[in-house]
C-alpha cells in the first residue's frame, strides 16, 4: 500500500542534476579540443609561413649571388683592359671565350670605343681592314630595322665582341643607351639597365656597363673622367636564363614570384613572372597575374639599380584547407573527451542503479518502521527498545468488507483498498500520527509515538471523525 512519508536522507541533487558534471565535462572537452586545434592550426600556419619565407630567402640569395657573378664579368673585363697596354681583337676574344663557357646567360660581351664624328670614316675603314668587310656603324630605326647610324657629334659602337652580329652597333643611338654610357663615363661605376636590348636579342635583358679610363690617368672628377675616358665594357645577359639558373635545384614547390625593376617607370618595371604550377618563367604574359598585395618581398641590388622580388604561395587545395596537425589534434581531443564521457556515463548509471536500490530499501523500511526508528537503525546497528507510557491506538475496519469482497473482482477490490488507505495515510500525516500497519481491511494507527505528545488521544479522535 502507498506510503506518503518522506524518504530518509534524500540526495540534494535530482537525477537530472547528477548529469550536470557529465555535460560540463563534454562541453569542456569539446572546447579544449577546439582550442588545441586552433593552437595547432596557428602553429602549422606559422611553420608554413616560415618555410615559405625560408624558400623565398633562399631564392633571393641565390638570385642575388648569380647577379653578382654576372656583374663581376664586366669588372673582370675592365681589369683585363686596365692591365694591358693595348688590346687586340684576338686578345679580347680569347679572354671573353673563357667567360662565355662558364656562364650560359651571357648574350653579349663587348668593348665600346668612343668615336667622334670626324673620326668615323677612319674608324670604319680600320675595322674593315681588320677583317670586318663592309663595316659601318649602325643603329635601329623605329621599325627595328638595321640602318647606318645618323650623323651626330659622337658614337659609341661595339668594337670587339665574340658575337660578330653586334659589332658596329652604336649604344648611344638609343636614348636609354646614351644615358647609360654618359652615366658610366661621368661616375666611373657600374651602370645597369633593362630598358633597351640589342638588335639581335629582343628579349628582356640586363645590360651592365663599366667605364675604362686610360692607364695612369687621373679620373677623380667628372671633368677628368671625361678627358681620360678610353671606352667601356658592355655585358648583356638574359634575365630569364639567370632566373632559371637560380631556381634550379631549389625546393620551391608552391612558391610564385614576380621580378620588378624599381629604378624605371612603373609601366616598364615588370621583368619576369614564375608560376610554381608550370615551373615556367614568363617575361611578358605574367604581369597581369602578379598580385599587388603580396605578403613578402626581397630587394635585389644590380649595379646602380634596385630590383624587387615579390613572393606569394599557391594553396595546396582550392577549397578550405585544414592543416593535418589541426585535424589530428581536434579528433584526438574528441576521442579523449568521448572516452572520458563514456566512463563517467557508465559510472553515473551504476551510481543511479545503486541509488534506486537504496531508495527501494528505504521505502520498504519506512513501510515497516516509523521514520525516526528507521533513521536510528541506519545510523546505529544496536538493538532499539523504546517504551512509551501513554499512547492511543486506533483500529479501523471497513464495515461489510466480507460481503463487498464477494461481489467485487480482486483487481477492483485492491484498487478500492488502495484508494481508502491512501486517504487514511494523508489523514495520518495531517494529524501527526504514526501508521503501524494494515491487515486486510484493517488500518492501525497510533498517537504519541515515536515522539511523545500530550494530546495523542485527541489527535486519534479527530482522525477517527475524519475517517467517517
Amino acid at each position: 500500500m502507498p506510503n506518503q512519508k518522506k524518504r530518509l536522507n534524500a540526495p540534494f541533487y535530482s537525477p537530472i542534476h547528477r548529469y550536470v558534471p557529465l555535460g560540463l565535462t563534454l562541453c569542456l572537452g569539446i572546447g579544449l579540443s577546439v582550442a588545441a586545434s586552433i593552437v595547432a592550426w596557428k602553429w602549422e600556419n606559422n611553420q608554413t609561413r616560415l618555410e615559405f619565407q625560408q624558400q623565398a630567402d633562399n631564392l633571393a640569395t641565390t638570385f642575388q649571388r648569380q647577379l653578382d657573378q654576372y656583374s663581376y664579368i664586366a669588372v673582370s673585363m675592365g681589369a683585363f683592359y686596365a692591365a694591358s697596354e693595348q688590346i687586340t681583337k684576338e686578345d679580347y676574344e680569347e679572354f671573353s671565350q673563357h667567360l662565355l663557357s662558364r656562364h650560359a646567360g651571357i648574350l653579349t660581351l663587348g668593348w665600346i670605343k668612343p668615336v667622334s664624328a670626324s673620326d668615323r670614316k677612319t674608324y670604319e675603314a680600320n675595322m674593315a681592314a681588320d677583317g670586318v668587310p663592309n663595316f659601318y656603324i649602325y643603329e635601329q630605326d623605329s621599325t627595328g630595322n638595321v640602318v647606318k647610324a645618323k650623323q651626330r657629334l659622337g658614337y659609341f659602337p661595339i668594337t670587339f665582341s665574340p658575337q660578330d652580329e653586334v659589332v658596329g652597333f652604336d649604344i648611344s643611338s638609343h636614348p636609354v643607351g646614351e644615358t647609360a654610357i654618359e652615366k658610366a663615363r661621368n661616375t666611373g661605376t657600374l651602370v645597369a639597365t633593362t630598358e633597351f636590348s640589342l638588335p639581335t636579342n629582343p628579349q628582356t635583358s640586363l645590360a651592365i656597363l663599366l667605364p675604362v679610363y686610360r692607364k695612369n690617368a687621373t679620373h677623380n672628377t667628372v671633368q677628368t673622367r671625361r678627358q681620360s675616358f678610353q671606352g667601356a665594357i658592355v655585358s648583356v645577359y638574359s634575365v630569364k636564363d639567370i632566373l632559371a639558373t637560380s631556381v634550379k635545384g631549389l625546393k620551391i614547390d608552391n612558391l610564385n614570384f614576380c621580378l620588378y625593376n624599381k629604378s624605371v617607370p612603373v609601366k616598364e618595371h615588370f621583368l619576369a613572372f614564375y608560376k610554381s604550377s608550370t615551373k615556367q618563367i614568363e617575361m611578358e604574359s605574367g604581369q597581369s597575374v602578379c598580385p599587388q598585395d603580396l605578403s613578402y618581398t626581397r630587394p635585389i641590388k644590380v649595379a646602380d639599380q634596385q630590383w624587387l622580388l615579390r613572393f606569394w604561395r599557391t594553396p595546396k587545395s582550392s577549397g578550405f584547407e585544414i592543416p593535418p596537425i589541426a585535424g589530428v589534434t581536434f579528433l584526438s581531443g574528441l576521442l579523449l573527451t568521448g572516452t572520458l564521457v563514456a566512463y563517467l556515463l557508465r559510472s553515473l548509471r551504476h551510481t543511479a542503479e545503486i541509488e534506486a536500490e537504496r531508495q527501494k530499501s528505504e521505502r520498504l523500511l519506512l513501510n515497516i518502521l516509523p521514520e525516526p526508528i528507521a533513521d536510528r537503525l541506519k545510523q546505529n546497528h544496536q538493538t532499539i527498545a523504546d517504551s512509551f507510557t501513554e499512547v492511543t491506538v486506533l483500529f479501523a475496519d471497513i464495515v461489510g468488507f466480507t460481503q463487498l469482497s464477494q461481489r467485487t473482482s480482486p483487481t477492483e477490490l485492491v484498487q478500492l483498498l488502495n484508494e481508502i488507505f491512501s486517504a487514511f495515510d494523508r489523514l495520518t500525516e495531517q494529524h501527526g500520527l504514526e501508521k503501524i500497519k494494515t491487515i486486510g481491511d484493517a488500518y492501525m494507527v497510533v498517537g504519541g509515538l515515536p515522539k511523545p505528545r500530550s494530546d495523542h488521544a485527541e489527535a486519534i479522535a479527530n482522525m477517527a471523525l475524519d475517517m467517517q
